[in-house]
């Protein structure tokens, strides 16, 4: 059997310690029907991983580590999206942390906060669990971080140094991007950005507007279409 794939909190994979698992990762072992002494990887979403041995405790379960090992950071790779629907934003969660996505902002727009199913600041915290978990299916050391919701007008505050391109049906082919440098995607919601919106990542944020497709794409799946043109790049020193 393959090891198990498990998570922990930042900072407590450390080689030699035994890292004692929370609910929701004791119940995995148990729909898995997990046994004593079988290996387990373990995952902390910020670029530590570990390898050790399933332990019981009671009627929890612990991992006495033995191989730990840091993994690098990629350059920023920076969603900020229009989130019209709360359930395919999760969904997105999960999927940047899959492409190797480093930031996702969920964008406070004129017509996503006119939804009824948007995505609220509630549901954050859920986004974040969701793309911690997909470390364990991707096998991806570092979760995608979400943020609080955000407006535009404060982006050019909250993400630095990124250079922003916006998806726009008008704008340049997203295959003449070279993708060299930390990126930030704005991806509208349904209707797209309003024209006072688009005007302002433009003067705010230097966004340059490039066409992802032929077609018109939900926003989860432009963002997804978006991160896959500027795959995951190793860090330069």
């Amino acid at each position: 059997m393959s090891d198990h794939r498990l998570l922990a909190d930042p900072g407590a994979l450390v080689a030699g310690a035994t890292v004692a698992l929370d609910d929701e990762e004791a119940h995995h072992l148990r729909v898995r029907r997990a046994e004593a002494g079988q290996g387990a990887k373990v995952f902390d979403g910020a670029g530590v991983t570990a390898r050790g041995v399933l332990e019981r405790t009671g009627k929890g379960w612990q991992v006495a580590l033995s191989e730990v090992a840091s993994h690098p950071e990629v350059l920023a790779l920076v969603l900020a999206v229009g989130a019209g629907d709360r359930d395919r934003f999760l969904a997105l969660a999960e999927k940047c942390t899959e492409l190797g996505v480093t930031r996702l902002v969920p964008l406070l727009t004129d017509r996503s906060v006119q939804v009824e199913t948007r995505m609220r600041a509630s549901a954050v915290e859920r986004a974040q669990r969701r793309a911690r978990e997909a470390c364990k299916q991707s096998g991806n050391p570092w979760a995608t971080v979400v943020d609080a919701l955000t407006s535009i007008d404060l982006l050019a505050d909250r993400v630095q140094g990124v250079q922003w391109l916006r998806a726009d049906p008008n704008g340049v082919s997203a295959w003449s991007i070279a993708a060299e440098r930390p990126l930030g995607w704005l991806i509208g919601p349904e209707g797209g950005f309003t024209d006072a919106e688009a005007a302002m990542t433009t003067n705010r944020l230097g966004a340059s507007p490039v066409q992802l497709g032929p077609h018109v794409l939900r926003f989860d799946t432009a963002a997804v279409a978006a991160a896959g043109f500027t795959k995951p790049r190793a860090r330069r020193e």
